[in-house]
């Protein structure tokens, strides 16, 4: 299996990484991504990827979070780093309206530059999509960027249908485990070989350990949710899904 988005650069793992990243190779993890989402977490992402380059691969990208603080001579030293063959994908990128935030004229314009940026380097986007998926799909379809994923997916069907026509694939979290989510519907919708596996680590862990910690390991209880789901064996869901990020992000 592969933790297609985790945040390894947390300050939840500064202590036990490598035991962290041995329970998630004990519970059958072969690599684990770890998203940016500024400067500073883009650095550490390519010194965790380097550490423990059996494992770890690392991305480049700005959270939409970010939008109001990062500078320009951050976006440039951002996008000097994504041509680096370490780098796998742009992200992680998008819009967040959660809050109703007042600075959604900034994210669209960083979500574009960014955007722009993976098609110039033929790298998949990681697409966040927080309250904002309308928007979102507008800006990442005149991007004409066709290649990624849409994470921590979160919309009903109709949305997936357009970001799947789009060309994208999409990724699930432990939210899929919860007991009231609607989401297991929408898996239930989505084939299984445009799906990929993810923890969003050290958030959004998954149910019976939902409010603590989660790890990469967890994405084997994700998995054995999407096999209950589809009504599949478990082994074809993690063998499925780890051919699907091979080929996405040129593992």
């Amino acid at each position: 299996m592969i933790d297609t988005h985790a945040h390894l650069f947390w300050n939840d793992f500064e202590k036990d990484l490598p035991e962290v990243l041995q329970r998630a190779k004990d519970a059958g993890v072969s690599r684990v991504i770890t998203v940016a989402l500024d400067r500073e977490t883009g650095q550490r992402c390519l010194e965790i990827a380097d550490a423990h380059s059996d494992m770890v691969a690392a991305t480049m990208g700005v959270h939409p979070s970010e939008a109001s603080n990062v500078t320009e001579d951050d976006l440039l030293w951002i996008e000097a780093q994504a041509g680096d063959p370490r780098i796998i994908a742009i992200g992680e990128i998008g819009l967040d309206y959660y809050r109703g935030e007042t600075n959604q004229s900034e994210q669209e314009t960083l979500l574009e530059r960014t955007l722009e940026l993976a098609r110039q380097l033929a790298l998949p986007a990681i697409i966040h999509h927080r309250k904002a998926g309308k928007r979102t799909l507008e800006i990442v379809r005149q991007s004409g960027v066709s290649c990624g994923v849409f994470h921590c997916f979160s919309e009903g069907i109709e949305f997936a249908r357009e970001v799947l026509n789009l060309g994208f694939h999409i990724s699930f979290t432990g939210n899929i485990t919860y007991k009231k989510s609607s989401l297991p519907e929408v898996v239930a919708f989505i084939p299984l070989e445009r799906l990929m596996l993810e923890t969003d680590a050290p958030f959004m862990a998954p149910a019976p350990h939902r409010g603590k910690r989660c790890e990469p390991a967890m994405v084997r209880e994700i998995a054995e949710k999407i096999a209950e789901i589809k009504n599949v064996n478990f082994n074809t869901v993690a063998r499925v899904t780890t051919e699907t990020a091979i080929e996405l992000f040129s593992l």
